[in-house]
C-alpha cells in the first residue's frame, strides 16, 4: 500500500517542467541516434541540401553536434595547452608564439591534407568527412580560448600564489582551486566567442572545393551555402533566422545558467553586481527529475566513499617513473617528435621546391596588403568595442540582457551577408581594395569585444570608490583605472581579433555571389584561389609565408605587449 501511495505521490509531484524536460532530453537521444546513422552510413562526398523550411531543424541540430563536439576538444586542449605554456620554461618561447601561429592560418591552410587523410582513414563511411569538419571547427574555436585561460593563469596575483605555498597545495589543488576559478570568468566569454566562432565559418567548413573535387556534410552551413549560392534570398532569410533561433537557446539554456555560477568564482573587489537567476535555473529548481537526479547522484558519492574506505589504503612513495624510466620516456617522446617533424619538414620542402621566384614576391606583395588590412581592421573594431565592452561589463544587468544580443551579432554567419555587402561597396563606389576591410572587420571585431567585457567585469568595486572620493572622473578616470585594469583582457582580444582577421582574409578578401567573383590584393585570395586550383604547391608557399609573418609580429609586438600587460598591468588583490 505505501508503495502505491508513493506511486501516486510521484505522479502528482511531476510538473509539467518534467514533461518538457523529459521531452527534450528524448528528443536529444533521438536527435543522437540519427547523427550517428548519419555518420555511420555509405560513404558520400557531396549530398543533396534540402532548401525547404522543414529541413533547417534537422541541419541546426546537425552542426550544433558538430559545434559542441569540437567545443569539447577545444576545452580539453585549453587546460592541457594553457598549462604547459604558463608553467614551463619552453611556454613562453615556444609554446605561445606556435600558438599564435596556428591561430593565424586559415582554415583552408588545413583542408586538404586533413580532409583526404581522414577520409582515406575511413572510406566506407562518412565519419572521416564529419572528423574532418569538427576539425576545421575546432581550429575556429580554440585559439581564444587557449590565449585566456594562459593570460588568465599568469595574471593569477602573488598574494594568491603564496598562500596557496602556505597551505601546502600541491599542483593539481593550485590549478583545480586557484587558476581554473581565476580564468573562469574569460574563459566563459572565450566559449562563447569560441562557438560563435564555429558558426561564423559553417559555410567554409561543411560545403569546401578542392580542385576539381566538392565535399559537402549535411547542415546549416552548407544550407546557407547552397542558397548563397544559388542566389534563394528566401532560403538566406530562412538561415539566418533559423541561425539566430539556435544562437539565443544555447545562450539561455546554457551560457546564461554558467555565467550565472561563474559569479562564486569573482573576487569580491570585483564592480559588478549579482546577475539575476536565468530562468532555465528557476524552471529546474522545481523539476522532480532534477531531485532525482541529484538523490541519484549522493547516493552513487555515498557508496563511492565506503567503498573507498573498505579498500586497504597503500601508500608508496615511490613515483610511476624511477630516474632511467623518465629519461627513457623523454628521450622516446623528444625522438617521436623530432622524426614528425622530419617527416612534415621534408612533405613541405617537396611542395615549397615547386613554387617559382616570382610567386614568392607575389606571395610576399599579398601578405603586405593583408597586413595591412588586419591592422586596419584591428584598430577600428577597438575605437568602438573598447568603450561598448566596459560599458556593457560595468552594467550587470545591461550584461546579462545583452550578453544574447552581442553572441548573435558575434556568430551571425557574416560570410553569407559579405556579397551583399560587396555589392553595397561596388553600389557606393568603393574600391573592394578597401572595402574588403569592412568584411574583415565583421569577423575579428567581436574577439575584443567579448575579453573587454571579460575585463571590466574584474574592474575592483574598491578602485571605483577611490576614483569617485578623489573626484576622478572622464579621460583621467579612463586612463587610471579603466585601460590599466582592462589591458591584459585587452591584449588577448588584440592577439586573438587578429588571428581572427588573418584567418578570416580567405572569405573577407574573396567573395562570389551569383556567379561573380569580386577579388582584392592579399595573401586570403592567393590561398583561395590555389585551393580551388588544386595547386597545393602554391597554398603551401603562401601558408609559409603567412606563418613567417606571424612569427616575426609576434616575436617583436604581441610578445611585448603580453610582458608590458604582465608586470605593469596586473592588479595583484
Amino acid at each position: 500500500m505505501s508503495l502505491a501511495r508513493a506511486q501516486v505521490k510521484l505522479v502528482r509531484s511531476v510538473s509539467w517542467v518534467d514533461l518538457l524536460l523529459f521531452s527534450a532530453i528524448a528528443a536529444f537521444i533521438y536527435g543522437l541516434i540519427r547523427v550517428a546513422a548519419e555518420w555511420t552510413g555509405p560513404f558520400h562526398s557531396t549530398t543533396t541540401i534540402d532548401l525547404s523550411y522543414q529541413a533547417l531543424p534537422w541541419y541546426s541540430f546537425l552542426s550544433l553536434v558538430r559545434g559542441f563536439i569540437a567545443y569539447f576538444f577545444s576545452l580539453a586542449f585549453t587546460f592541457f595547452y594553457g598549462y604547459a605554456a604558463a608553467h614551463t620554461r619552453f611556454g613562453e618561447r615556444i609554446l605561445i608564439p606556435l600558438l599564435d601561429i596556428l591561430q593565424g592560418i586559415p582554415v583552408l591552410g588545413f583542408l586538404p591534407g586533413v580532409v583526404l587523410a581522414l577520409v582515406k582513414l575511413f572510406p566506407n563511411s562518412n565519419v572521416g568527412l564529419e572528423m574532418a569538419c569538427i576539425l576545421m571547427i575546432f581550429n575556429g574555436q580554440v585559439w581564444n580560448m587557449t590565449f585566456s585561460f594562459y593570460g588568465s593563469v599568469k595574471g593569477v596575483s602573488t598574494n594568491w600564489r603564496e598562500l596557496a605555498k602556505l597551505c601546502r597545495l600541491s599542483r593539481w589543488e593550485v590549478l583545480r582551486k586557484v587558476e581554473i576559478p581565476y580564468a573562469t570568468n574569460g574563459l566563459l566569454w572565450n566559449s562563447m566567442l569560441s562557438m560563435a566562432g564555429g558558426w561564423f565559418f559553417l559555410t567554409v567548413v561543411e560545403s569546401f572545393r578542392l580542385g576539381d573535387q566538392v565535399f559537402q556534410v549535411p547542415g546549416i552551413g552548407s544550407y546557407m551555402a547552397v542558397a548563397i549560392e544559388e542566389g534563394n534570398a528566401g532560403a538566406m532569410v530562412a538561415g539566418i533566422g533559423a541561425m539566430i533561433v539556435v544562437i539565443i537557446l544555447v545562450d539561455r539554456c546554457l551560457w546564461a545558467p554558467l555565467v550565472y555560477l561563474s559569479q562564486r568564482f569573482q573576487s569580491q573587489e570585483s564592480s559588478s553586481m549579482p546577475l539575476a537567476e536565468p530562468l532555465v535555473l528557476r524552471l529546474l529548481e522545481r523539476s522532480q527529475l532534477r531531485r532525482l537526479y541529484l538523490k541519484g547522484i549522493d547516493a552513487l558519492r555515498e557508496r563511492w566513499e565506503v567503498s573507498r574506505l573498505r579498500l586497504p589504503r597503500r601508500e608508496s612513495t615511490e613515483p610511476m617513473f624511477g630516474p632511467m624510466g623518465m629519461r627513457v620516456l623523454k628521450w622516446a617522446l623528444g625522438v617521436g617528435s623530432v622524426a614528425i617533424f622530419l617527416l612534415g619538414a621534408r612533405a613541405l620542402y617537396g611542395l615549397l621546391s615547386a613554387v617559382s621566384p616570382v610567386t614568392w614576391v607575389v606571395q610576399l606583395r599579398d601578405t603586405f596588403y593583408t597586413g595591412l588590412r588586419v591592422a586596419a581592421a584591428v584598430v577600428l573594431g577597438s575605437l568602438w568595442t573598447i568603450p561598448v565592452g566596459v560599458w556593457i561589463g560595468s552594467h550587470p544587468r545591461w550584461t546579462n540582457r545583452l550578453q544574447p544580443v552581442v553572441q548573435v551579432a558575434a556568430a551571425f554567419p557574416a560570410p553569407m551577408i559579405f556579397p551583399l555587402l560587396a555589392y553595397a561597396l561596388l553600389r557606393f563606389s568603393v574600391p573592394f581594395e578597401f572595402g574588403s576591410v569592412l568584411l574583415m572587420l565583421v569577423g575579428s571585431q567581436f574577439y575584443i569585444l567579448f575579453n573587454v567585457i571579460a575585463g571590466a567585469t574584474q574592474i575592483p568595486h574598491s578602485l571605483n570608490e577611490v576614483a569617485q572620493g578623489f573626484g576622478v572622473r572622464g579621460w583621467h578616470y579612463w586612463r587610471a583605472i579603466v585601460l590599466p585594469a582592462i589591458f591584459p583582457s585587452l591584449v588577448n582580444g588584440w592577439i586573438t581579433a587578429s588571428g581572427g582577421a588573418w584567418n578570416a582574409s580567405i572569405v573577407s578578401e574573396y567573395v562570389t555571389f551569383d556567379g561573380k567573383v569580386l577579388a582584392a590584393t592579399g595573401i586570403g585570395t592567393s590561398i583561395t584561389e590555389a585551393a580551388q586550383r588544386g595547386d597545393f604547391a602554391e597554398l603551401a608557399g603562401g601558408i609559409f609565408v603567412m606563418v613567417t609573418v606571424l612569427v616575426l609580429i609576434n616575436r617583436f609586438f604581441w610578445g611585448w605587449l603580453y610582458k608590458l600587460s604582465e608586470t605593469r598591468y596586473r592588479m595583484d588583490e
